[in-house]
């Protein structure tokens, strides 16, 4: 499974005219099986919400599994109570965090090794390369 970082849906809504929007737009419309995080999609309705309306980001919200063909994956809750999942979750965000991450890039990527996705596509290869054994590649590297 591809996971698929914030960055590449933020210059698809809300950058068309940044130089990378073209491969960008290739690389999202491509077939292969693609996933991201809520902690990806509320990054997301973060940045948008400086330019889009309370209906616009629910709509995005709503319905951005759908607008983009991609599965939304949550961290791991298996058979463990509330106090161990968010003990488990901010242990392995400061994991990442001690390999100099932020804290939103080590949740998203905590998720990401969480499901075993085989590629972590970004624009921000640098905030991820040895970080994780996951291929970091970006959508030009990765379409090739």
């Amino acid at each position: 499974m591809i996971f698929v970082d914030t960055d590449i849906f933020v210059i698809d809504k809300l950058f068309p005219h940044d130089d990378r929007y073209e491969i960008n737009k290739a690389f999202l419309n491509r077939t292969r099986e693609q996933s991201t995080s809520i902690f990806n999609l509320f990054e997301l309705l973060g940045i948008a919400s400086f330019n889009l309306n309370g209906v616009e980001l629910m709509k995005l919200l709503r319905g951005f599994g759908e607008a983009y063909a991609v599965g939304i994956l949550y961290p791991s809750t298996a058979f463990i109570s509330v106090n161990e999942f968010v003990e488990a979750l901010f242990e392995h965000a400061f994991q990442k965090i001690k390999l100099k991450m932020n804290f939103p890039d080590a949740l998203i990527l905590n998720v990401a090794e969480e499901h075993h996705c085989s590629e972590f596509i970004t624009w921000n290869t640098k905030h991820f390369c040895d970080r994780t054994y996951l291929s970091v590649r970006t959508p030009r590297e990765f379409l090739g």
